[in-house]
Formats: C-alpha cells, sequence, structure tokens
C-alpha cells in the first residue's frame, strides 16, 4: 500500500502546492517542487499538509480548495495503475458535504485547478514521494 505522502503531481507535470493559509494551490509552470509542496493523505483519506507521518497517526491540517467562492476538503481516492504507478482522483468535498463525485482537475490552458464532472486525464495525480 502506498504511503500517499510526497508531491502530488498532475499527468501533464503540474505540481499541487499550499499557501499560507493551508488553501490549494497550482505551483507556476516554471516552478520547481520542494518540500514545502508536500501533501498526504490522512488516516481518513483527506488530503493534508504533509506532517512527516503515514496514515492514522498524527493530527495533519486539512487543505482546502476554493474554486468559484466555494470552500472544498479533497479526499485522495486511489482509482487505477499504469505504467507501473497509482493514478489517484482527488475529489472535492464541500465542507461538511457528502461525497460529490466530481474530480478536481488542472487546465492548463487557463493556469488553474477546476472542478470536472469525469476521470479525465487532466483530473489524474500521482503521488511521487
Amino acid at each position: 500500500m502506498p504511503t500517499l505522502s510526497g508531491l502530488y503531481t498532475s499527468f501533464s507535470g503540474r505540481t499541487l502546492a499550499i499557501d499560507e493559509a493551508n488553501r490549494l494551490t497550482l505551483l507556476s509552470k516554471e516552478g520547481q517542487p520542494s518540500s514545502s509542496n508536500k501533501l498526504r493523505a490522512d488516516g481518513e483519506f483527506w488530503l493534508c499538509c504533509d506532517d512527516g507521518l503515514i496514515g492514522k497517526f498524527g493530527n495533519p491540517t486539512k487543505v482546502t480548495l476554493h474554486v468559484e467562492d466555494e470552500e472544498y476538503h479533497v479526499w485522495v481516492e486511489p482509482r487505477g495503475f499504469s505504467n507501473g504507478e497509482n493514478e489517484y482522483g482527488l475529489i472535492p468535498i464541500v465542507s461538511g458535504g457528502e461525497y460529490s463525485n466530481r474530480f478536481l482537475a488542472v487546465n492548463d490552458d487557463l493556469d488553474r485547478l477546476e472542478i470536472v464532472d469525469s476521470w479525465t486525464r487532466e483530473a489524474k495525480f500521482r503521488c511521487v514521494e
């Protein structure tokens, strides 16, 4: 079982990052990932700031996603395997809401994160340790 801790990157090579308020952002195209960009799934599979622990251990802070004036928490869902690596869907869920069946995706043309209705190539992520 993978640890789900590391850099979350899209299939187009973009890396997720967090800002000073623990909000999920997209690292610039020219930006270089650093250890401060590491994320992890907690014991309940919520995407959190990496605290150096794994799974149910520790008490990591959930990241939030802000899209179209709505705040979401992000659930990490193992969904596939290709080219020797696991693939994950990141499911944005309104704080306190139910499973949404929608996915976080990278829109490279607009240089932003979006929420889409299907698990397309733009919505597939890998976790690189």
